[in-house]
């Protein structure tokens, strides 16, 4: 039992700003980002740098359509960029930039969701040519903003390429991640290592990536730094693949293994190169927030406070103690950018936790939900079946016991056919809970086939030993009620309807002698044309008894509508046109569409 799958839109003639709400509400927490970081990008413009805006709107407008059209809106944008790095190069414009040096926040942002939903929804032979394409464009855009005048052109680059890498590998898995959760089957007999791995294989491939370019990094001032950092990057990426299975001790072993890294940089005189967070390895700062991540999403909140406390406490703790390379230094000197910079991967992580929680909780109530529907169902079958075929039974027991009772004395031979009836009707009562409990646990006992239990497509075969089973003999002086049973189908009846029929007879019978008082007529009248089946049981009875055969339940009639509407017909159960009771039932023969042929 949803996936969850999304709800279809609007159709194509419905007006734009309907088809536009739509998308908005299906992804109203990445609009409601883009938007804030859209208002604030344009905020900060001064007034050479307008022009910038409609490329920068663009890029936003392109994000929230590429849900429905990624591959179209990912090569549109990968133009917009293009286009707008001209745009600015020419009117002299200032890019503002957030972890992508020259990069707009926004057209960050707006890639990002773009190549999530590409490879969420797209095949890989489509997301991997498109993403290509947004990724030359963003690396070309950064050659061509960078100002030559810059002092260290060359190290700011490496540093964009890094993030960069990070964010599409990130963004990547997490689209591959979303995608295998909604179409694969789950194994049922893995075990659980390689589940493990099924489940966080892009996960693994990600922190692999960053453990290799931490491995080939050649800006240590030592074999020994190299060889520390690298290490703490393994712990920390192995600690992250785990996290789904214990989210909380793996960020709270991930905090102690980067402030313990920390502790013996600061002891042992080691530098580190700048990173994206001070000296923090670039593995240890995407395994650092996976771990944030599953806390975030899989933890209670108490316990995912502490993991988050955890592991902020031990990237500050890091930041100001492990030593930083002297030949690195330059702007990053100032440790309100690299401060900033772990903020916001803070916010990504947390807003990452918390948009899969809110999402399993809905999964949960989806399949709780899916799973009292059916119970129900099950119980309202299991309801209809017990008082459809055991009932019947029962009741023509306590009724014929009655009937002996009251000719025992005057009669005693007609008592004792009485009991040779009621030992039938018992036996007939456990046959029917034999095949109704079989059938519970898939299986049919062998033997147990009445024209009782199960309808077949021989439905005038079937009603008629359901009357010959239901007609009484007399009784000493008590009357007996005659059953007039008139058939006229001339045609196949398919199983469903002749069973649905076939139990609005037994039932209404059962209502004559449980309920029906002086009642010596029952009359059945059943048949067909091209589209419908028509039943209509009626009787002479003269009044209701006070308390019925056994007491009454009150669920036969509504067993009966049920039975009817679930199959597209019609029911009717009131007093008969002059006298006694009647009940109508109408079913259509063929699927229909909410609509039941007129008589």
């Amino acid at each position: 039992m949803s996936n969850i799958a999304t709800s279809p839109g609007p159709g194509p003639t419905a007006p734009w700003w309907r088809r536009l709400g739509d998308l908005l509400r299906e992804q109203w927490i990445f609009a409601g980002l883009l938007g804030l970081i859209w208002l604030g990008n344009t905020l900060g413009l001064f007034e050479d740098d307008i022009v910038l805006i409609p490329g920068i709107t663009a890029m936003a407008l392109l994000a929230i359509l590429g849900r429905r059209a990624p591959v179209w809106c990912g090569l549109a944008a990968a133009a917009v960029l293009c286009g707008n790095t001209v745009v600015g190069r020419l009117n002299g414009a200032y890019f503002h930039s957030l972890g992508l040096e020259k990069i707009t926040p926004t057209e960050n942002l707006a890639g990002l969701l773009l190549v999530l939903y590409l490879f969420r929804f797209r095949p890989l032979r489509k997301a991997i040519p498109v993403t290509a394409a947004l990724v030359v464009a963003c690396v070309a855009s950064v050659l061509v903003r960078l100002d030559s005048s810059w002092a260290y052109p060359g190290m700011v680059f490496g540093q964009t390429l890094s993030f960069g890498f990070l964010q599409l590998m990130l963004t990547a898995g997490t689209g591959i991640y979303l995608r295998s959760r909604r179409s694969a089957p789950e194994e049922s007999r893995e075990t659980p290592l390689r589940a493990l791995v099924r489940r966080q294989w892009p996960v693994i491939a990600v922190l692999g990536a960053l453990v290799f370019l931490e491995f080939t990094k050649t800006g240590y001032d030592s074999l020994i730094s190299g060889v520390v950092l690298l290490l703490c990057g393994v712990v920390m990426s192995v600690l992250a693949v785990v996290g789904p299975v214990r989210p909380f001790e793996a960020a709270v072993l991930g905090a102690t293994a980067l402030a313990l890294t920390a502790l013996m940089m600061r002891f042992w005189g080691l530098a580190a190169d700048v990173s994206m967070i001070g000296g923090i390895p670039l593995a240890s700062t995407g395994a650092g927030m996976l771990l944030m991540t599953y806390a975030t999403r899989h933890a209670e909140p108490q316990r995912a406070l502490l993991a988050g406390v955890s592991l902020v406490g031990s990237a500050l703790f890091a930041l100001f103690v492990i030593p930083v390379d002297s030949s690195s230094l330059n702007e990053f000197n100032d440790y309100l950018q690299p401060v900033f910079m772990g903020g916001l991967l803070l916010v990504i992580s947390v807003g990452t936790g918390l948009y899969f929680r809110a999402r399993d909780t809905e999964r949960a109530k989806t399949v709780r939900s899916a799973v009292s529907d059916a119970q129900q169902a099950e119980r309202m079958a299991l309801a209809r079946e017990l008082h459809d075929v055991v009932a019947h039974h029962v009741t023509g027991i306590v009724v014929q016991a009655q009937a002996a009772q009251m000719v025992a004395e005057k009669n005693p031979k007609a008592a004792t056919d009485a009991l040779a009836r009621i030992a039938d009707s018992g036996t007939e009562a456990l046959t029917a809970m034999r095949r109704l409990v079989a059938s519970m646990r898939g299986a049919e006992p062998a033997g147990a086939s009445t024209a009782t239990e199960q309808a077949t497509t021989d439905l005038e075969a079937d009603l008629e030993a359901l009357v010959n089973a239901t007609r009484r003999v007399p009784v000493g002086d008590h009357r007996p009620t005659t059953v007039d049973l008139r058939i006229d189908l001339g045609r196949e009846i398919p199983p469903e309807v002749a069973r649905s029929t076939l139990r609005v007879v037994q039932e209404s019978l059962t209502n004559a002698e449980k309920h029906a008082l002086d009642a010596s007529y029952v009359q059945i009248d059943v048949h067909a044309d091209p589209v419908n089946i028509y039943a209509r049981i009626t009787d002479d009875g003269t009044a209701v008894r006070q308390q019925p055969v056994g007491g009454s339940g009150g669920y036969g009639l509504v067993g009966m509508r049920e039975r009817i509407e679930l199959l597209g017909g019609r029911f009717r159960a009131g007093p008969g046109d002059h006298i006694g009771w009647c009940v109508e039932a109408v079913l259509p023969l063929a699927e229909q569409s909410g609509e039941v042929g007129q008589r």
